[in-house]
C-alpha cells in the first residue's frame, strides 16, 4: 500500500515543466495506468481518503522480492521498449509523447532470475516541443 504525501510536489509527484514543479491528481492517476501498461504493473487504485480538504490517494502494488539492478540493465530495458535516452534515469518515447524518468536503481527491483521492475518511476505526457528542449538540454530533467 501506498498514500500520496501532500508536502511533496503538490501530493502527487513531480511534473517537469509545471510552474509549481507538482502534478495534478489527474495526471498521477494517469502515470499509474501508463506504469501498468509499460511495464506490466498491477497498480491498483485502492481509495480516496480526505486529509484537511486535500485528496490523499492510496494505492496498492504487488509486492516483489529482488535487488535494486544496475542503471545499464534500465538503460536496456527502454532501449528494448523504443525509448531514447536523454540522461541518466531518464527516456523519451517521441511517438507516444511519453517521458519515463526517476528510473534509477532505487525505483526498480530485479528478481532472481533476472527479471525487471520498475516501481516507481515518474511517467510524463509532454509535447514534441518540450521534448526537443530537453533533446537539447537534458541535463535540466534531473535538476528538481
Amino acid at each position: 500500500m501506498k498514500a500520496t504525501l501532500p508536502e511533496r510536489h503538490l501530493g502527487y509527484g513531480i511534473a517537469l515543466g509545471s510552474l509549481v514543479h507538482g502534478a495534478t491528481p489527474s495526471e498521477y492517476l494517469d502515470r499509474l495506468a501508463l506504469q501498468n501498461q509499460l511495464f506490466d504493473d498491477d497498480i491498483r487504485l485502492e481509495r480516496v481518503v480526505g486529509n484537511q480538504g486535500f485528496p490523499v490517494i492510496v494505492t496498492s502494488q504487488p509486492a516483489i522480492k529482488g535487488e535494486p539492478p544496475a542503471q545499464a540493465a534500465l538503460d536496456e530495458l527502454m532501449a528494448a521498449k523504443g525509448y531514447q535516452q536523454l540522461a541518466t534515469g531518464a527516456y523519451y518515447d517521441e511517438p507516444s509523447g511519453l517521458l519515463v524518468f526517476d528510473l534509477f536503481p532505487r525505483n526498480a527491483i530485479q528478481t532472481a532470475n533476472g527479471s525487471l521492475y520498475p516501481i516507481d518511476p515518474v511517467i510524463q505526457r509532454i509535447t514534441a516541443d518540450f521534448g526537443q528542449f530537453l533533446r537539447e538540454q537534458p541535463f535540466t530533467i534531473n535538476l528538481r
